[in-house]
């Protein structure tokens, strides 16, 4: 079986002064699913699904690769802004639970997206 794995290190300052602390994560997931998706929006478009085949992801990453958007996970009325100068979105949970994924953009974007049940 197909195995997606998520692994990396975060640091952040206490205080001013401080010394970093650093924590590794990891993560892994067998799918049975998987959707790789290159979604293109021209001009301002209101809530666009990125959900593609995938009923209930358990993983997810997106990236801008041009533009911006803001995402609206599983219909919430809190958006997520993404841009390709401000990074990625990264969604894991092996229950599953990302079942509405939609984003919405001022101009045209790009974005890729990962989806994996």
């Amino acid at each position: 079986m197909p195995t997606l794995t998520i692994a990396g290190s975060i640091s952040f300052p206490l205080a001013a002064e401080a010394t970093p602390p650093s924590r590794s994560y990891t993560a892994s997931l067998i799918y049975s699913e998987k959707s790789d998706d290159e979604v293109k929006i021209v001009g301002a478009q209101a809530d666009v699904d990125l959900m593609g085949n995938i009923a209930d992801a358990k993983a997810c990453y997106i990236e801008a690769i041009a533009g911006d958007g803001e995402l609206k996970v599983n219909g919430a009325a809190v958006t997520i802004p993404i841009s390709v100068d401000s990074g990625f979105f990264i969604w894991f949970n092996p229950n599953g639970g990302l079942t509405a994924l939609t984003v919405t953009t001022t101009a045209n974007a790009t974005f890729r997206v990962y989806l994996f049940s």
